[in-house]
This record gives structure tokens, C-alpha cells and sequence, in this order.
């Protein structure tokens, strides 16, 4: 049960912000239009949107979105209308709509206010006051949405087993410990392909190679000293909470395969040596492509 008056006590939400808001209700309203029309080019920018709210889905979407501006104008904010946000709060993650997207809705939400406040009330204290209490009500409101994804995860959380809990902790834990070996295994390798890196310059120096073979493996190496550098720079990322980077190992299996077409390609004899790694890097390079569209 959600408990409204300790919501508004704990963000300082008094009778003094209800007066702010219907202070400016009237000025607000009139941008409703533009409000929908802003925040619907604004969520189907983002990549997935499409995923969650069909054309079928748009219209009866709009007037919802209609109802929630004008309800959040309203003044009234009783245990009826924090029910009512609580429900849309289910209906995402009933959809699976990632929290992601909720809270970059309320980014935009907040600088629409914003704007729309300085343009009808000036850069003044006036002004700010009535950003200050629009500002804590949009808070509210998300703190009440994103309360249903909090719910629903302690409940999945509950329904699981003790077996299953102490399974889950081992399985993250291992995983810390790959990732971590992971990151380790690629230090040797850099190290490995720094070696090779000044091979190559030893034996294009020195002259153990032709000139032109040699430029060809120095710059293979450098190819793959840079895929291995993006590739540990990625892992990091991960390792601090980021997403797993497939697409790194990709490009380091591309600059792997480029370096041998190059070294291949300075002799007529491996010509299907060289139609076969051509093959395999355009294979390759579709999976980067694929994968690169994703994100």
C-alpha cells in the first residue's frame, strides 16, 4: 500500500507547492498540445521505443499521456491519484519497458516545465519557486512509477529458493572472477603482441624481410595492438557495470584476419590462401555491422 502523505512529507511537498502549481495550471495547460506532440519526438528517438508502443498502441497512448498532464496540473493529489500512477508504474513493467526509458521521459518532462515556466514568468524568483514545486511533484511522480519495478523485483526475489539465492551469489561471484581472469589474459596477450609489434620493426630494420613485406607486418601488428587496446578498454567498461563487449572481440578477430590478407597478398602462390580469408572477413565483418545496429 502505498502511503501518499509520507511520499509528499518526505519531499517536502506542502500546501505551499499544491497553491505554486494551481498558480500556474492555467499558463501550463495551453502548451498541452505541444507537450504531447514534444515528448512523442523526443521518445521515438530513442532506439526501441517502437518495441513498446506500437501505432496501434499510439492513440489510446496519447490521450492517456493527456490525462496525466493534466492530472499532474490538477491540485489534487490524494491516495486516488498516487493509485493511478502506481497502475501505470505496473503497466511498464508488465510491457518490460526498461527503467531507462522512464527516467529519460522525466528528463525531458522537466525541461519542458522549465522552459515553458521562464517563458511565461521570467527569469525570476517567481519563477524558480514555481520550478521548485513542479520539480518536486515530477520527483514524486517517479518515485511512485519506478516503485512498481522495485515491487516486482522483491517479489521475484522472494518466490526463488534459498538454494536457488546461494546459487545465484556463487554464479556472480565466479562470473567477478572470469571477468577479472578475462583482464588478466588480455595484459599477457598485449604484452605478447607488443612483442610481436617490435619483431616486426627488428626484422624491417634489419632488413630480415623486404622492405615491402616488412611494412605490411608492422602495420598488421599495429592493427592488432590496436584492436587488443580497444578490447581491454572495453572489458574495464564492463567490469565497472557496462555491457558485455562482444563487438571488441569482433574487430580483434577482423584486425587478425586484415593482417594476414596483407601479408598474403605480397605473394601470387596464396591466392586461395587469400580468397578464403577474404570470406571469412566479410563474415565477420556482417557480425560487426549486425551487431554495431544494435546498440
Amino acid at each position: 500500500m502505498i502511503n501518499y502523505e509520507q511520499i509528499k512529507q518526505d519531499y517536502q511537498f506542502t500546501q505551499e507547492d499544491i497553491k505554486n502549481i494551481l498558480k500556474m495550471r492555467d499558463s501550463l495547460l495551453k502548451y498541452e498540445e505541444e507537450f504531447l506532440d514534444e515528448f512523442y519526438r523526443f521518445i521515438f528517438h530513442m532506439p526501441d521505443t517502437k518495441k513498446y508502443l506500437t501505432k496501434e498502441k499510439l492513440k489510446k497512448h496519447r490521450e492517456k499521456l493527456r490525462q496525466w498532464y493534466r492530472d499532474l496540473l490538477s491540485g489534487r493529489y490524494d491516495k486516488k491519484y498516487f493509485q493511478n500512477l502506481y497502475r501505470i508504474g505496473e503497466k511498464h513493467v508488465e510491457i518490460g519497458l526498461p527503467t531507462h526509458y522512464v527516467n529519460a521521459s522525466f528528463n525531458f518532462i522537466r525541461r519542458f516545465f522549465i522552459k515553458k515556466i521562464n517563458q511565461e514568468y521570467g527569469f525570476s524568483e517567481e519563477g524558480n519557486k514555481l520550478i521548485e514545486s513542479i520539480s518536486k511533484l515530477l520527483d514524486i511522480n517517479l518515485d511512485v512509477l519506478t516503485s512498481a519495478y522495485r515491487e516486482e523485483e522483491l517479489n521475484r526475489y522472494k518466490s526463488i529458493s534459498l538454494v536457488e539465492k546461494s546459487l545465484i551469489k556463487l554464479s556472480q561471484k565466479f562470473a567477478d572472477i572470469l571477468d577479472f581472469t578475462l583482464v588478466i589474459a588480455l595484459i599477457i596477450v598485449s604484452f605478447f603482441v607488443i612483442g610481436l609489434f617490435v619483431y616486426d620493426i627488428y626484422e624491417l630494420v634489419f632488413q630480415k624481410v623486404p622492405l615491402e613485406h616488412g611494412i605490411i607486418k608492422v602495420l598488421g601488428s599495429l592493427l592488432i595492438l590496436w584492436a587488443v587496446s580497444e578490447l581491454m578498454t572495453e572489458e574495464i567498461k564492463h567490469l565497472k557495470g557496462g555491457g558485455f563487449a562482444l563487438g571488441a572481440f569482433i574487430g580483434l578477430a577482423l584486425a587478425a584476419m586484415i593482417r594476414k590478407i596483407l601479408i598474403a597478398s605480397l605473394s601470387v602462390s596464396k591466392i586461395p590462401e587469400l580468397l578464403s580469408y577474404s570470406v571469412i572477413v566479410l563474415a565477420l565483418g556482417i557480425v560487426y555491422w549486425l551487431i554495431s545496429r544494435k546498440r
